[in-house]
């Protein structure tokens, strides 16, 4: 299967960073360090009853023990180990074991996939859990990670975790200047890797993806085996040691998912993997049962394929040194419902899907669903037009509702990498943790592109009056069809001053744009910033936005126009960091839906005569944007699309 470039280049660019945003290498140095010394009575507590273990001070070249792992079915079988050596601080404070393996036909599939966290027990203790190995390899050479540093775990204190920045600021979605690659760049992060060209045994299995997103899937975290969900009652609740354990970031109509292995359980504590799963530190991510259906074995990385089992617990830290959850604790996980049809009265396909609620991770997570929703309910490449409605419900701010329209071969993806970015932004802004309760998602398809194009306007006068109608005809041209012409009135403001007048009409993305770029202002707090969500226009949406030249501030995240030159001198005086000079004046906005969706921006200049000048109009202002345009109401040459 071909994949677009965009997708490859952007693959090769994330392939070998750890963590691409600044924000996320935090977090994973946050999960790397070594943990502090656990107290002597918190430690004899969680671990009472734990099977006695092998320090790494007693590990010696030559030694010989086994293993355990489920190569088939739910119970964990045995396979030998022969310790070959000890990588000392291979990171500050961090060993490994290094040993060979054999037994269970692992001398020809090497180490697979699936059994991270496979206990290995050296003179019957328990001395540490398979980690890594390195593809193409002649024998089955696995990294171990120490059982005593894998302890640790428990003890570990939550601490903060600091979401990374938003896939995109808010200036360039309201504009539309939304690329498809975020969706790729965001599902690079997924892969932990180590040094040395070593890879985690752990196995990403997944169900329901179709062509398109599962090939985005594998180009991100290499291996992406089938999976299936397990019949009910053929996997045991109880996770021991050396059985198949599943973390499950998405389920239901789809699933994704890391399969591994349990490493060590006392109480109702489970270790397991050996190595980071995401490296985000303190986690609540769903903790699931397994079984395997069989090894399949690759030159390249034999792998299992596994069914996903029963959520039994909740993982609860992420670190270098393995993962940590405990049996019967509850992670939190975000219903979404995608409702997807054709446009014109076709019954929508339905399909409903439980995300991990993981703020660092649940954009990616939106976007691949959406996009695997589209190709399992219809189509996701190809000339089509896509209409998208979103439902956000918010903790303590209600809903959030956005729409789009989507005209290309890529209308899919470009659909899924702007509700990402929606939700990378309510996730991951800067003012406030926000929390999403539910998603609902509304998408409706043609077979064609439905998209016209805007290009020219006039208006029935050249001269006008305050509070007088103006009807505006615009130009427009269908996709491969003829041109059309249709007819907008716009009543003007009362209380603009005598002198020139614009109106910029386009569709809503292009508007939008157009209105943050002459009064820009950067919101300060949540509130601000969902209104501006709230704020965002369709292409379906036709606009018109009317301004003058007027000087003006945008301060604090709030636009104060038309100020006297007295105040504006003040705000000047106060030297305010916060305050942002306006050269213009917007002084109406208005619009309506059309059956169709629209793209481009034209300009129409209006001279203004009143009877009456207003209160204050003699102040000199700033000229107003644009040149004069002698023949009044002739469209500008300002032409442009979203």
């Amino acid at each position: 299967m071909k994949h677009p470039r965009w997708i490859l280049s952007v693959l090769t660019a994330f392939g070998l960073a750890v963590a691409p945003l600044a924000a996320t290498a935090a977090n994973a140095a946050t999960a790397s360090s070594p943990a502090p010394a656990p107290k002597p009575d918190a430690a004899a507590a969680v671990f009472a009853g734990a099977q006695p273990t092998l320090p790494l001070a007693e590990v010696k070249k030559g030694q010989r023990g086994y293993g355990m792992s489920v190569f088939s079915g739910t119970e964990p079988e045995r396979f030998d180990v022969e310790v070959v050596g000890v990588m000392r601080n291979l990171r500050p404070d961090i060993s490994y074991i290094l040993a060979r393996l054999t037994g269970k036909g692992l001398e020809k599939s090497g180490v697979a996939g699936g059994m991270s966290g496979s206990p290995v027990f050296i003179n019957g203790r328990l001395a540490g859990a398979v980690a890594f190995s390195w593809p193409f390899s002649n024998e089955a050479i696995a990294g171990i990670t120490p059982i005593e540093s894998m302890r640790t775990l428990s003890t570990f204190n939550p601490l903060p975790v600091t979401p990374p920045p938003p896939p995109i600021n808010l200036s360039d979605l309201q504009s539309g200047k939304v690329s498809q690659e975020v969706v790729a760049a965001q599902l690079s992060r997924l892969q932990p890797r180590f040094d040395n060209g070593a890879v985690p045994a752990v196995q990403w299995a997944s169900s329901g993806f179709g062509d398109r997103s599962l090939g985005m899937l594998r180009q991100a975290l290499g291996s992406v085996a089938p999976a299936g969900q397990a019949a009910p009652g053929t996997v045991a609740d109880d996770l021991t040691p050396g059985k198949s354990v599943s973390v499950v970031l998405v389920d239901g109509d789809f699933e994704l998912a890391a399969n591994g292995t349990v490493t060590d359980r006392y109480g109702d504590h489970v270790l397991a993997f050996g190595h980071p799963f995401l490296g985000l530190g303190p986690v609540r991510v769903p903790m699931a049962t397994a079984e395997v259906v069989t090894v399949l074995s690759s030159t390249n990385s034999s792998f299992k394929i596994s069914n996903t089992g029963k959520i039994v617990g909740a993982f609860e830290q992420d670190r270098q040194l393995g993962i940590q959850g405990r049996i019967g604790a509850v992670a939190p996980m975000v219903p979404m419902a995608m409702h997807i049809g054709a446009q014109g009265g076709e019954r929508p396909r339905e399909l409903r899907v439980r995300l991990a609620d993981l703020p660092e991770f649940m954009p990616l997570l939106v976007g691949s669903t959406i996009l695997s929703g589209i190709e399992s309910a219809s189509y996701a490449t190809g000339q089509q037009s896509l209409e998208l409605k979103a439902r956000l419900r918010l903790q303590r701010y209600g809903d959030l509702e956005v729409r789009q329209s989507f005209d290309s071969e890529n209308a899919g993806t470009d659909a899924a990498a702007f509700l990402l970015t929606i939700v990378g932004y309510l996730t991951q802004n800067p003012l406030q943790k926000v929390g999403i309760e539910s998603i609902d998602v509304t998408m409706s398809q043609t077979d064609k592109p439905s998209l016209a194009s805007l290009v020219g306007a006039n208006a029935d006068r050249t001269v006008v009056r305050p509070g007088q109608r103006v009807t505006l005809n615009l130009d427009l041209v269908a996709y491969r069809g003829d041109r059309f012409r249709h007819a907008l009135t716009v009543d003007m403001p009362t209380d603009v001053p005598a002198g020139r007048y614009s109106l910029l009409v386009g569709d809503g993305s292009s508007i939008d744009a157009a209105r943050l770029a002459m009064a820009p202002a950067d919101p300060v707090t949540f509130p601000q910033a969902l209104a501006l969500l709230r704020s965002f226009h369709s292409r379906r949406d036709l606009r018109v936005l009317g301004f003058y030249g007027g000087a003006g501030l945008s301060v604090a995240g709030e636009v104060m126009p038309r100020l006297p030159g007295s105040v504006r001198s003040l705000w000047g005086a106060a030297a305010s960091g916060s305050a942002v000079g306006l050269r213009s004046t917007i002084a109406q906005e208005q619009g309506e839906r059309l059956a169709m969706p629209v793209q481009g921006l034209v300009r129409i200049d209006l001279e203004v005569r009143r009877k009456e000048p207003l209160a204050g109009e003699g102040e000199k202002t700033a000229p107003a944007a644009g040149k004069n345009d002698t023949a009044g109401a002739k469209a500008s040459a300002e032409k442009g699309s979203s």
